[in-house]
């Protein structure tokens, strides 16, 4: 795993006399430096120290040794300057505490351009003779233990997790799945069913209040019922502010549900979203975030509506027009579903496995219930308005699952690193613990349909009605009249 990372320098006050200078500090004292693998390095001078004391060692105290382990410490004699080589372990801050250890001696250290620039308690504290109270008076910063001067100085590392080659290969990976199980959807859409859903609204009325209304609302109580920090609330309110998301159709398709009102309601809550999103954010969120410096990805969102909009309706142009064709390419949809939750689990599951080492259980908690709790929410108001199967399914599923990748680049846009690394561990563990139910449910019908003995629960279907089935499969009934009209043509060719 690579990392970017930058050091926040902590200073109780810039005119401390005898201090540590980092390099390349902003004016918010931070260094942000890139560098390659995960191997970083710290480099600083003294300043405005005694010149009667001469430093002859240094040491460094790291007491989160899971974030950071120090490999080197050197310093010169000559220009009093150090560097200490790092090694990146986890994301989020690590402090690092230096101490310089001096005796007495003649220290030629401090150039004119640095008497310039001193303050007055700086030069006092850098001519201080080699008397031990003096040099403990004018430079508080120091203590005098065992017989040494010891300085002691604080640099809390931030450590932001850095996007790699794998990644990118990750997310292109499910965007190929989602975007193929889409055209393979859309290749079974009715336009007929879709409007159908317009001039009947009330499923996509109340699957649209579970998305926009009850998921935020129910983020927000897990929120505080768990009592999380800061940057996992964000992350979880985020998340369940964001849209329907596409694999949502993929799971509603693999399990037989309504897969017309399950595209409508996806693309009907992300248009919503533009309004919605921000709504839902300022309100939860507002004691959490300055609403202010907040950066939403407007088009994140437009490119998920697109990425949704084209491969349906070149579906249903190839379902129009090329109708065998169309059916054919349908049948790829179920091999994709379970490819899709078979990549997730695995693949999904070990590149993001650095987020387990940074989240406590009651976050890991709260990012399973949300989507779980969405499901259950879902289906039993779906079942108390409508009492459709199918429509149950496809409002259930649209309930829990959201679009992440909106939420991942809300946090991404809105805060720094590392805070925003901890927050996007809560959506990219949402979006890891959503195909587990569904996997369970496809193992379950699998094994049942395999056991002998639990076959016999099952519905057993006669002879006439398979029969009855295969003739009403869409290819066969197409193939059927590609064959009579080819007939007809070849009679009308022989008169």
């Amino acid at each position: 795993m690579k990392f970017y990372l930058i050091c926040l320098v902590v200073f109780v006050s810039s005119n401390r006399a005898c201090q540590i200078s980092f390099d390349h500090l902003d004016t918010l004292n931070i260094i942000r430096q890139g560098y390659e693998r995960d191997i970083f390095n710290l480099t600083g001078e003294l300043q405005y120290c005694p010149k009667s004391l001469v430093p002859h060692n240094i040491s460094i105290r790291n007491p989160i040794l899971k974030r950071l382990s120090i490999l080197n410490v050197s310093y010169l004699l000559e220009t009093h300057r150090f560097n200490v080589t790092v090694l990146a372990r986890l994301i989020g801050f690590s402090p690092l505490t230096i101490q310089f250890y001096f005796h007495d001696g003649i220290d030629k250290r401090i150039t004119p351009s640095t008497e310039i620039n001193a303050t007055e308690q700086q030069k006092l504290c850098s001519q201080t003779s080699n008397h031990q109270q003096e040099i403990l008076d004018n430079c508080p910063t120091l203590s005098f233990e065992d017989n040494q001067y010891i300085l002691s100085q604080t640099v809390n590392v931030a450590i932001k997790r850095h996007q790699t080659i794998i990644d990118i290969l990750f997310m292109s990976v499910v965007f190929f799945l989602v975007t193929m199980g889409t055209l393979c959807i859309g290749c079974q859409l009715e336009i007929n069913q879709l409007l159908n859903n317009f001039r009947r609204p009330i499923p996509l009325i109340i699957g649209l209040f579970c998305q926009i209304v009850y998921l935020p609302s129910l983020s927000y109580g897990i929120m505080k019922i768990f009592k999380l920090d800061n940057s996992t609330s964000l992350g979880l309110l985020s998340t369940g502010s964001t849209p329907g998301g596409g694999s949502s159709n993929i799971y509603t398709a693999l399990l037989a549900g309504d897969v017309d009102l399950s595209v409508t309601m996806t693309f009907l809550s992300t248009i919503v979203s533009f309004g919605t999103f921000p709504f839902w954010v300022w309100l939860l969120g507002k004691d959490y975030i300055d609403f202010g410096k907040a950066k939403f990805p407007w088009w994140n969102m437009f490119l998920s509506v697109t990425t949704l909009f084209l491969p349906a309706m070149t579906g249903l142009i190839l379902r129009r027009y090329r109708p065998v064709l169309a059916h054919r390419i349908a049948r790829y949809l179920n091999p994709i579903a379970v490819g899709y939750l078979v990549f997730i689990l695995t693949f999904g599951v070990y590149i993001n496995m650095y987020i387990f080492y940074i989240i406590d259980y009651k976050s890991i908690m709260a990012c399973c219930f949300l989507p779980w709790f969405g499901f259950i929410g879902g289906a039993i108001v779906s079942l108390v308005g409508i009492g459709d199967k199918k429509k149950t399914i496809a409002i259930c599923i649209e309930t829990g699952i959201q679009n992440t990748a909106v939420a991942i680049f809300f946090l991404r846009l809105t805060f720094p690193a590392p805070e925003a690394d901890i927050a996007l561990a809560n959506p990219i563990l949402v979006s890891m613990a959503i195909p587990i139910p569904f996997l369970m449910l496809v193992l379950t019908r699998t094994l049942v349909k395999r056991c002998q003995c639990c076959s016999k629960l099952l519905p057993i279907k006669s002879i006439q009605e398979e029969a009855a089935e295969n003739e009403q499969k869409p290819e066969k009934a197409l193939i059927k009249e590609l064959l009579e009209e080819k007939q007809e043509q070849n009679e009308f060719a022989r008169l």
